[in-house]
């Protein structure tokens, strides 16, 4: 009787995600917005299109792998051992990057530029490699997006650093980059 029961909740669980994804859906609709959900390491992402017929999407979309940069073609997920980029160019010639990690969602519908969002708060003042003194705060810069994760994994892929270092915005005390990454926050101050 119990797993039953089980199948039950789980069901009733379903049946209210889906009904709060149409009325979302539905409300949308009524005030000339169209959103949706994606579903990213189980957590649904919300994004957001106008119905006005602009065509927004990157600049450039690729795939960083251990051989380098490679092209996205029809892929759905970010495949094992690689990083998918999102490069966007603003009218002035700036560029924003937005890393996706193996296993996520690859977007196929984008809501607004990285420009378009709010203010990003910088955690460095600067950063590189504390060895060669080589300063990639500048490279870094074009990560400087809200909501994105800077791994490891990524720095690897982008620059040949052996001790990857960043001087925190707050204290000025020279930090060894997190194996985890960092999130860049927005700067609602």
């Amino acid at each position: 009787m119990r797993p039953y029961r089980d199948i039950l909740d789980h069901s009733a669980d379903i049946f209210q995600e889906i009904s709060r994804v149409f009325l979302v859906i539905m409300y949308a609709l009524l005030t000339g917005a169209v959103k949706g959900y994606h579903l990213v390491k189980d957590k649904y992402l919300e994004y957001k299109y106008a119905t006005d017929g602009t065509d927004l999407k990157p600049t450039e979309r690729y795939l960083l792998t251990s051989q380098g940069r490679k092209e996205v073609s029809n892929l759905d997920n970010v495949p094992p051992g690689c990083i998918y980029i999102e490069e966007w160019r603003d009218t002035r010639g700036h560029t924003k990057m937005i890393p996706f990690y193996e296993g996520d969602l690859i977007p196929i519908v984008w809501g607004m530029s990285p420009f378009d969002m709010p203010p990003a708060k910088c955690p460095w003042v600067w950063v590189g490699d504390k060895q060669t003194e080589t300063d990639l705060t500048r490279t870094f810069g074009k990560l400087l997006v809200p909501g994105n994760v800077i791994q490891q994994e990524l720095v690897s892929k982008l620059v040949d650093c052996t001790d990857l270092i960043y001087i925190e915005t707050k204290t000025f005390n020279p930090i060894k980059f997190p194996g985890d990454g960092i999130t860049i926050e927005a700067d609602v101050d």
